[in-house]
């Protein structure tokens, strides 16, 4: 049947009106997309957050978490709930947290141990890509101490390592811990000769022979040598921070005694899952950062000679690769394999 041209207009008009109806809903449906998204970004976190601590309860690392993240929670208006998930040097909760969701509602508290698992272990269940740095949370200052008669200063302790003739042992809470790569830095660095290592299951054991002057030195926590060194059963020789700890304020820094190279701290910081959204981690990274500015917060840290620090992402990306650098160097000399 042959169209009118009126026909023949009128139904392009209608085609031309349907056409302009489809192309609004397209629009109202991408624009609704991107509401969508960008309102659950904006309301992040919308229930509760899990950070694994993949370290018993109790203990120094848990107890900075516990601290932090009751104030963060404040911050947040969400509970974040810690998870205690201790097991293979921290390989366990690590694992959990690098194979979670990517949506910033897991997320792992990382020690000194993080870096040296990567020397340590020729296979992981995880690739360091597998975790996105979020924030350094805190830096602990150790110190040197010993029981040996006599020795009251770095120096003396060095004098007995060099011309004793035994070698001189120190002690550590095991092979590859932190105090154990310190020890072995300190002893190369001095020039103190034949070192010997002695692995202890934990601080305590180790702690009790130190005492009894079965070993001849150790680094640990302030907070752990504390009441020993109060007692009069140790000596403190030097602290490792960058300055004095002002739990310990006679005892001067390795720093200051000419050796900055070895200016050490246990430290605590928080990763996500990769692939978590850049808007996700940077709010966490500045949400962290305000907590650890909280007067109260900074007291709870300095009675066991911590201190707050926070930071970017990328700073922490930064300090992690240096710690593994150098720690990993030292494993690499005394071929060091937990695996």
């Amino acid at each position: 049947m042959t169209r009118t041209p009126l026909e023949t207009t009128d139904m392009q008009e209608k085609k031309t009106r349907r056409a302009h109806a489809a192309a609004r809903l397209v629009t109202a449906m991408a624009f609704a997309l991107t509401s969508v998204a960008a309102m659950a970004q904006g309301i992040y976190p919308n229930r509760p957050i899990r950070v694994v601590v993949p370290y018993p309860a109790g203990g120094n690392t848990d107890i900075i978490a516990r601290d932090v993240m009751r104030d963060l929670s404040v911050r947040l208006g969400q509970p974040v709930v810690i998870d205690n998930k201790p097991g293979a040097n921290s390989i366990l909760g690590t694992d959990l947290v690098a194979k979670a969701a990517p949506d910033g509602y897991t997320l792992l508290v990382v020690i000194g141990a993080y870096a040296n698992n990567e020397s340590l272990y020729r296979r992981l269940p995880y690739r360091a890509a597998d975790l996105a740095p979020v924030s350094q949370l805190t830096r602990t200052s150790l110190v040197l101490v010993t029981a040996s008669p006599g020795v009251r200063s770095v120096d003396d302790l060095v004098r007995a390592g060099r011309e004793g003739g035994a070698p001189l042992s120190f002690a550590s809470s095991g092979v590859g811990s932190a105090a154990h790569l310190l020890g072995e830095r300190f002893a190369r660095t001095t020039g103190m000769k034949g070192t010997m290592h002695v692995p202890y299951k934990g601080t305590a054991d180790a702690t009790t022979d130190l005492v009894s002057h079965r070993v001849g030195f150790m680094f640990d926590a302030i907070s752990a040598m504390g009441p020993h060194i109060r007692q009069g059963k140790l000596t403190a020789l030097a602290v490792t921070g960058q300055e004095r700890s002002p739990l310990l304020p006679q005892v001067p820094s390795l720093k200051e005694l000419g050796h900055p190279e070895l200016a050490t701290y246990a430290w605590a910081g928080v990763m996500a899952p990769a692939q978590t959204p850049a808007a996700i981690v940077d709010k966490l990274s500045t949400e962290l950062a305000a907590v650890l500015k909280g007067a109260e917060l900074r007291t709870k840290l300095a009675a066991i000679s911590t201190e707050a620090v926070g930071g970017t992402p990328a700073e922490l990306a930064a300090f992690i690769a240096r710690e593994t650098q150098v720690n990993g160097e030292v494993i690499r000399q005394l071929n060091l394999s937990l695996d």
